[in-house]
């Protein structure tokens, strides 16, 4: 395959001829301009990677076409070679001024054609990959910058918050039984123990969910096509872990359509998990639970509804509240920190969060992720999904 290309500048179509039997056609592709104006505009069109350029030309000659391409960002780090009979070491050197990368006496010889060609030829490709390189620099720079701000963002808004409250229940206990400690009964005391132990615990893993956000922030996983996740799996394990030793309550009702999911499956099981501790950590007996997983075009829809009973009907989210909800910068800096880990993750993989909790007491959680191509192995009967539970009615 022709892997580089060469324009030809020269007034002269013979001048062309010579050079294109000189050089292997294998090797590269050749395009020609007669002169300097047409060299210039025809850039854009053939994408050289070096530029063979006559010195002595009609109109504009090779020395200002030189530097009229070097002044073009776009274009000055093309490789040009003056081609010129002109041998003086003035002219050899008004070459190199006008910003030529070297240059080739005529007659013209094969070899040193084809050396001087290919040494310009790597110039071109180290070049390319410096302004590669250059490019995912500045590519890190910004995205750093931006997830510095966001990190920002949530340290001086959502997060203190979040964390001040266990805090405050331990400073508060351990100040009351610094004051009263001689007065208070042995179960008093104990209980304030516990209550304090308790908070510690939510602190410590309040701590651990903030340096796996930073994490994300930082070093976001790179999606591969080895990701794959088996969402009902995940959430029926969860489920029966949660109600080994009391039953599962009459009012939630769960329908998780079984397919793969292309979600790495710790993320996955991440995911699931924080939903489902977010709304049982809401749960009243006065309401009604339910837990869906369809697929819908070509992607794995997850849905958790939390409502009175007397709303059980309108369990569906409506789409639009959600939507307008989550468009707010106000309610997304708002939200948990376990929510902003799920909420990140969905984006890596290109999903959809929608949340929105309408009176603190209902609750509509949308989730969409991505299925796992048809030709992956990895089935349910593989790991022996639980099927202990069936779907409970009202």
């Amino acid at each position: 395959m022709n892997s580089y290309s060469i324009l030809v500048v020269d007034d002269e179509p013979d001048n062309f001829d010579v050079i294109e039997a000189l050089l292997p056609s294998e090797s590269y592709r050749l395009y020609y301009a007669n002169c300097g104006e047409d060299a210039i505009n025809l850039l854009d069109k053939f994408d050289p990677d070096v530029i063979l350029l006559d010195v002595m030309m009609p109109g504009l000659n090779g020395f200002e076409v030189c530097k009229r391409i070097k002044l073009m960002s776009q274009w000055q780090g093309v490789p040009i070679i003056m081609v010129t009979a002109l041998s003086s070491k003035e002219d050899l050197a008004r070459c190199l001024a006008a910003g030529a990368d070297d240059f080739l006496s005529k007659p013209v010889n094969g070899l040193e054609l084809s050396a001087r060609v290919n040494s310009m030829v790597r110039i071109k490709k180290q070049y390319d990959r410096i302004q590669a390189f250059s490019r995912l620099q500045r590519n890190n720079i910004h995205s750093l910058a931006n997830n510095l701000n966001e990190i920002r963002l949530d340290l001086a808004v959502g997060f203190p918050n979040e964390f001040n409250s266990p805090l405050s229940i331990i400073a508060d206990n351990i100040e009351y039984l610094k004051q009263n400690v001689e007065h208070l009964s042995l179960p008093t005391t104990l209980q304030l123990l516990d209550t304090s132990d308790r908070s510690l615990t939510k602190l410590h893993t309040l701590t651990q969910k903030f340096w796996f956000y930073l994490k994300l922030i930082v070093e976001p996983p790179v999606p591969s096509n080895l990701d794959i996740s088996l969402p009902r799996f995940i959430i029926e394990r969860l489920l029966s872990d949660r109600f080994a030793e009391v039953p599962m309550p009459s009012n939630l009702s769960y329908e998780i359509e079984s397919t793969k999911i292309a979600i790495n499956e710790d993320l996955a099981q991440w995911i699931f998990n924080e939903l489902l501790e977010y709304v049982f950590a809401r749960y009243q007996d006065d309401t009604y639970l339910k837990i869906s997983g369809k697929i819908i075009d070509n992607a794995f829809h997850f849905s958790l509804s939390k409502r009175h009973k007397n709303d059980a009907n309108s369990l569906e989210s409506d789409m639009s509240d959600l939507i307008k909800f989550n468009s707010s910068d106000d309610e997304s800096s708002e939200l948990e920190i376990g929510l902003k880990i799920i909420k990140k993750i969905v984006e890596i993989y290109d999903g959809i969060f929608l949340i929105s909790n309408f009176d603190r007491e209902e609750i509509e959680i949308y989730v969409t992720l991505p299925l796992a191509s048809e030709n992956t192995s990895m089935t349910e009967l593989q790991l022996g999904s639980p099927t202990i539970f069936k779907q409970n009615q009202n």
